[in-house]
């Protein structure tokens, strides 16, 4: 399956780029909760999550999906964040704010989340900020020089009779393989042409009347 995403890029006055498109944390990678209601008032917590960062629009977005969210010292949980305001900043990162569980109480919490992204000399990006309670307690998460790395997700299209499936050519040495249902017991490879296009890998292939679903798999 596939996210889609818009592409665009925005060069940093210091020269360093910021692209568009889905990212996801290192392995190990970590942050700090601290509060009242957690144990000992403190603790260090694994974070795994996955961006889609759009930097292309007047209003920059972000939707961040994890499978280990955590509030108030509790189990970690699964839990998609999205941005309410997204501005790029004069040194050339870009800052989000917004409702941390806006997506489990649609009429609003009081946590909050202040994130900031900005472009490494090693091509990843580092995300940096806060999330926390703006009540009558103490409760934040510290979220300090965690790397960020391009993920190989997918952005399809339907073009009259064609689809188009396009990624980042990060991932140009992937193989696009598509399989006819879910669990699929054979991935097949997709041959057509693939044609390189901005910081894009597009494919286009013929629209059919069954079902597909696509993949990017390192050979």
């Amino acid at each position: 399956m596939a996210i889609a995403m818009m592409s665009g890029l925005l060069a940093s006055p210091a020269g360093i780029a910021l692209e568009s498109g889905v990212y996801q944390t290192l392995a190990g990678s970590t942050v700090v909760e601290t509060g009242d209601r957690v144990t000992n008032h403190f603790r260090v917590v694994p974070v795994y999550a996955i961006f889609k960062l759009d930097f292309s629009a007047a209003q920059p977005s972000l939707t961040a999906l994890t499978t280990n969210a955590v509030l108030e010292g509790g189990e970690p949980f699964p839990l998609t964040v999205r941005s309410s305001s997204g501005t790029q900043l004069m040194d050339g990162s870009y800052r989000f704010t917004g409702d941390y569980l806006q997506d489990l109480n649609l009429s609003g919490t009081q946590y909050l989340f202040d994130w900031r992204f900005s472009a490494s000399t090693n091509g990843t990006v580092l995300w940096n900020g806060t999330t926390g309670w703006a009540g009558g307690h103490l409760w934040y998460v510290t979220i300090t020089n965690v790397t960020l790395v391009p993920a190989p997700w997918l952005d399809i299209s339907r073009l009259g009779n064609e689809v188009q499936i396009a990624w980042a050519t990060n991932f140009a040495d992937h193989a696009l393989e598509y399989a006819s249902r879910l669990p699929a017991n054979r991935w097949r490879t997709v041959t057509n042409t693939a044609a390189i296009i901005g910081n894009r890998v597009v494919v286009t292939v013929e629209a059919v009347d069954s079902s597909r679903f696509f993949r990017l798999r390192r050979p």
